[in-house]
Formats: structure tokens, C-alpha cells, sequence
């Protein structure tokens, strides 16, 4: 059995594909992922700016899916 990865996704993607790749490995949807994000992002750090750099590391961390 192959072990699940975290990976940005390559076809459900709006910009990097790093929500997208975190909704297909929870099985989530991608709107509930941004909501979650949203409100602990907002919740903890209170800033857009903090949201911003969170996904930028992000996107820099996880690597693409192999097609």
C-alpha cells in the first residue's frame, strides 16, 4: 500500500496548488480548507499579512505531484 503524501496539487489549483494538494490529502474540499485557514490564521495571528506568509512558506514547502 502507498503511503499518502502532502504535495501541492497539479490539477486542483487556483495559484500554487497548495490548497488544493491539502484538500486531496485530508478529503477535504478546497473551500473548507480555505475557511479553516482563514479562521486560525486570523483567530492566532490576527493579520493578512501572517495568512500571506503562511502560504507562501507553504507553497515553497510542499513539493508538486508527480503526474
Amino acid at each position: 500500500m502507498a503511503k499518502k503524501q502532502l504535495r501541492r496539487s497539479t490539477n486542483n489549483r487556483v495559484i500554487a496548488g497548495t490548497i488544493g494538494g491539502l484538500g486531496e490529502y485530508f478529503g477535504l474540499s478546497r473551500l473548507l480548507i480555505n475557511i479553516i485557514r482563514v479562521l486560525i490564521v486570523l483567530g492566532v495571528f490576527g493579520s493578512w499579512g501572517t495568512l500571506f506568509i503562511v502560504y507562501v512558506i507553504a507553497s515553497v514547502l510542499m513539493t508538486p505531484k508527480q503526474a
